[in-house]
C-alpha cells in the first residue's frame, strides 16, 4: 500500500516540512528526557509516562537524520523514501505502545518485548530499510 504524497511541483517545500517536523519532535524529546526529574518531580507514574512517550516518539531521530540525507537528493529517491516513512513512523509509535511498560517474565525469564527494546528494534529497522531504499533509488537514477 502506497501512501500518497502531496506533490506540488515543488518538493522541496516538503522537505522542509518533513525536516523541521522532525527536528522539532526530536528537540521536544530531548527537553522531556533531560527536564523529566523537574518536570516529574520524583513521582514514579509520571516518570514511567514521560519514559513511554519518549519511547514511542524515538523513531522521530532517525527520521531527522534520513531527513538530512535526502534533503539533497533528487526528488524521486525524496518522494520514495516519503512513502515508506509515512506508513512506518505511526506503525512504529502504535507498536511501541502496544509493548509491555517493563521487562521481567514470571519464570525468571526475561521479556525482551518491553518498549525500550521495541523502540530501539524499530528505529533500528526503519534506518537499515530507509537507507536500502535511497541507496536503490539513488543508485537506479544514475545516468549510465
Amino acid at each position: 500500500m502506497r501512501f500518497k504524497v502531496w506533490y506540488n511541483g515543488n518538493m522541496k517545500k516538503e522537505k522542509k516540512i518533513v525536516l523541521m517536523g522532525s527536528l522539532m519532535v526530536v528537540a521536544i524529546l530531548l527537553v522531556l528526557a533531560f527536564g523529566a526529574p523537574f518536570i516529574c518531580s520524583h513521582d514514579i507514574s509520571c516518570n514511567k509516562q514521560l519514559g513511554n512517550i519518549i519511547y514511542a516518539f524515538s523513531s522521530f531521530l532517525p527520521l531527522l537524520l534520513l531527513s538530512l540525507v535526502t534533503y539533497k537528493l533528487r526528488e524521486e529517491t525524496f518522494s520514495a523514501w516519503l512513502h515508506f516513512a509515512y506508513g512506518f513512523v505511526p506503525l512504529s509509535i502504535f507498536l511501541t505502545f502496544l509493548a509491555r511498560n517493563s521487562s521481567g517474565g514470571s519464570t525468571g525469564i526475561p521479556n525482551i518485548l518491553d518498549q525500550e527494546f521495541v523502540a530501539f528494534l524499530l528505529s533500528a529497522l526503519f534506518l537499515i530499510i530507509s537507507l536500502v531504499i535511497i541507496i536503490y533509488q539513488w543508485y537506479k537514477r544514475l545516468p549510465e
